[in-house]
């Protein structure tokens, strides 16, 4: 109901927007008033009731609508309207084999969320010094720059980008706000801050997937097949395909069942696949997956992803769903040997890699009864992902675990699965490896980095993760394992995996900033990956969130990977050089003692 009303409220405004930029009488779509008009007036001439050609609105098309054709004769309207949007513009391998790739680019060659702007009339128009705002109650939040004509100005029948992604500072158009996945409005206001000249709002949206009129300039807004920034809309979807639904939700499971996948989309087609690739997607020749047609039996530990499409329509997203069944867990592969297809043996680019559960402590008689309690004892994290993400020789971030940044992160579905059944998440997110001495081909058990970007879909994991001792949103999540004491890589007798947990507990408890964590056990598409912690990742919007201020106020520094040294993780090196300079020179008197606080030597503030 509360979406329906705002998709209402929203189709008023657009309503009121094309009032406001263009003439009432303005017929032939111009936005001026001339005999054009009156030729498409003539056109609509006794129509019956509701012809467009009824401007006045009293249901007839006669001498009185032409009179309003006369009574604004050459008056002239702001043939600008919003024509385009992109809420998540992700730079993903797909889009790299295009020849279009570097029009989704800002002048920096990053990859951000765009408005664009077009010029349906047939006079060029510089919208420098007219308003941008994604707060209508704050017009005139961003002014379009002025004094650089060849910039701001539009030709006829011409388009303008401008980047919404906060780098105000930056060369070329650059909004100070970004779009949100899950829904935004973007207005357009004439430069005295009052005018509404054009307004859109827009619900939940889907990464590299286009909002746009169609045909351009035309308040009818759709899905565009293909984005077309800075160029005529060309293709539109004919509507969004429905959510699948399924008849049994994640979680664990002791008895085999039968699972319905279901679409309320009339004629809609579901695929589905069992090995963490994206069902149907459209970058793969042939899309790949398998047409659901009818229950599938679930027996043993399973994920299943699902998307239901139709020709011409939008697809559905992606369901993840893990079904684990421990049974099947304690006897995966006993011998060490890959789980199956896509699984690769030790050895890439030297790579060890230890698979499944140890039959000497399956079968023990000390531990065997215990086993299946303590997998269920705390809760679990389902990684589901393409096994070439982490496993491709050249690709994959688990064989090249050094490498870092953003350019070896990997998309992957999480879901957090709580063994008595109370409420988890799935939430679409990034991957990276993340540690020091973890990363060593030698070491079977890497660690990961979770990160929670629009680019995936939410922004932000909106879950309490530590109860009530923390916070409940994220943008990103560690899960560590044991390193530098390991039994996996150096059969190391002080692996005991709590004295980092006791260390932030005690801080804690005394009152000191601390970063959180829990213990999970982890699955990588189904199998079983050990043991492992979330903890919140001590950086900027950490600072932000415990110690108050903005993210941007910090700066945050790390030691290298693999080298002596530090680097920023946020903001630079530059405050931490000054303090190293004066530290360095001693303390034999107060003076630089002072100083490093801000203070004269007196003590009073500097």
């Amino acid at each position: 109901m509360e979406r329906t009303l705002r998709t209402l409220v929203a189709w008023l405004l657009l309503c009121a927007a094309a009032a406001a930029y263009c003439p009432r009488a303005d017929l032939s779509g111009d936005c001026r008033i001339d005999f054009r008009d009156v030729a498409v007036l003539a056109g609509y001439w006794l129509d019956p009731p509701e012809s467009p050609g009824d401007i006045n609105l009293d249901d007839e098309v006669d001498f009185r609508d032409l009179n309003l054709i006369r009574e604004n004769w050459h008056l002239t309207g702001i043939p600008i309207v919003i024509n385009e949007v992109l809420a998540s513009n992700p730079d993903t391998t797909a889009k790299r084999s295009q020849s279009y790739y570097n029009t989704w680019r800002d002048p920096q060659g990053e990859f951000e969320d765009w408005i664009e702007l077009h010029n349906f009339g047939d006079q060029p128009i510089d919208v420098g010094g007219m308003y941008l705002t994604d707060t209508p109650s704050t017009p005139t939040l961003w002014r379009i720059p002025t004094g650089n004509p060849a910039q701001t100005t539009i030709a006829p029948g011409g388009y303008l980008l401008i980047w919404a992604d906060g780098d105000t500072a930056d060369a070329g158009l650059h909004a100070p706000f970004e779009l949100a996945l899950s829904g935004d409005e973007v207005a357009l206001y004439d430069s005295d801050g009052t005018t509404l000249i054009h307004h859109i709002f827009f619900d939940s949206q889907t990464p590299d997937v286009s909002y746009g009129c169609f045909p351009d300039g035309v308040d009818n807004w759709r899905f565009l097949v293909t984005p077309t920034p800075g160029a005529p809309n060309s293709s539109a979807y004919a509507g969004e395909v429905a959510d699948t639904k399924f008849s049994h939700d994640r979680g664990f499971y002791t008895a085999p069942f039968e699972l319905a996948i279901t679409c309320e989309t009339p004629d809609a087609v579901i695929y589905y696949t069992l090995d963490g690739k994206e069902p149907y997607d459209l970058s793969q020749r042939p899309p790949g997956g398998i047409r659901y047609t009818g229950p599938i039996t679930i027996s043993a530990t399973t994920t299943l992803r699902a998307k239901a499409v139709l020709a011409g329509y939008k697809p559905s997203n992606i369901d993840t769903h893990t079904y684990i069944f421990l049974n099947d867990v304690i006897r995966q592969s006993p011998t060490g040997a890959p789980p199956g297809v896509g699984w690769p043996s030790s050895g890439v680019n030297g790579q060890v890699l230890d698979y499944g559960m140890d039959p000497d402590i399956v079968n023990s008689p000390q531990y065997s009864g215990q086993i299946i309690d303590a997998l269920r004892a705390i809760p679990s994290i389902s990684l589901v992902l393409k096994l070439n993400d982490l496993f491709n020789p050249d690709t994959g971030i688990y064989v090249n675990a050094y490498s870092d940044g953003r350019a070896w992160e990997r998309p992957t579905s999480i879901e957090l699965i709580n063994p008595d059944g109370a409420p988890g998440f799935q939430i679409d997110g990034g991957i990276r490896i993340r540690g020091g001495y973890s990363r060593s081909s030698g070491n079977p058990k890497h660690a990961f980095r979770l990160f929670f970007r629009s680019d995936y879909g939410k922004s932000t994991l909106e879950f309490p993760l530590f109860g009530d001792e923390g916070a409940d949103r994220f943008k990103k999540v560690d899960l560590r394992t044991s390193q530098n004491y390991s039994w996996a890589f150096d059969g190391s007798s002080q692996n005991t995996f709590i004295r980092d947990e006791w260390s932030r507990d005690t801080e804690l408890e005394m009152g000191q900033p601390t970063t959180r964590s829990r213990y999970y056990h982890l699955y990588i598409n189904g199998q079983y990956w050990g043991l492992y912690e979330t903890q919140e990742r001590a950086e900027a919007n950490w600072a932000e969130t415990y110690l108050g201020g903005n993210s941007d106020d910090y700066d945050v520094l790390k030691s290298k990977t693999g080298e002596i040294g530090m680097q920023p993780t946020d903001g630079n090196m530059e405050m931490f050089a000054r303090m190293h300079s004066i530290a360095v020179q001693g303390f034999y008197n107060n003076t630089n003692y002072w100083k490093l606080q801000g203070l004269n030597p007196d003590g009073t503030p500097n």
